[in-house]
């Protein structure tokens, strides 16, 4: 059988007040971006926060970033950037169905985002200038 991955971001079809998509698989982590310069107005200079969920949690960031982003704070107070965006990744590497797209927190669920860095952040890059947690740790 062939990898069928994923390549267009998916939006939500009807705008619902919400910053996130509902992902068409169960979410695997979200990486959150944070501007650590954000009165430069360049996007030079990033803080990332990468959280592994398990298959249980609510394929809607919406339903649960705001609390997570609040224990990431609590747990990193060294963090004084604005959060921009997060980064989702759905869905399987080994079956090939999954993706990874990024959405601005913008209040609007219908469009597609850009990484404000260019692309898409790794692991080392958020090893290098951020933390990393899994979602029981947050929760």
């Amino acid at each position: 059988m062939p990898k069928t991955t994923i390549t267009e971001a998916p939006v939500d079809a009807i705008a619902d007040g919400g910053h996130f998509a509902t992902m068409p698989k169960d979410i695997s982590h979200v990486t959150f971006y944070f501007d650590a310069t954000p009165d430069d107005y360049e996007d030079s200079e990033f803080t990332f926060v990468k959280v592994d969920t398990p298959d249980s949690v609510s394929d809607d960031l919406d339903d649960w970033y705001q609390d997570a982003l609040a224990e990431i704070l609590a747990r990193n107070p060294q963090i004084e950037g604005d959060l921009v965006g997060v980064a989702i990744k759905f869905g399987s590497e080994r079956s090939g169905s999954g993706g990874e797209f990024y959405y601005d927190l913008d209040g609007d669920s219908t469009d597609v985002d850009s990484a404000p860095t260019g692309s898409l952040v790794t692991g080392r890059e958020v090893g290098q200038a951020g933390a990393s947690y899994s979602y029981e740790d947050l929760f």
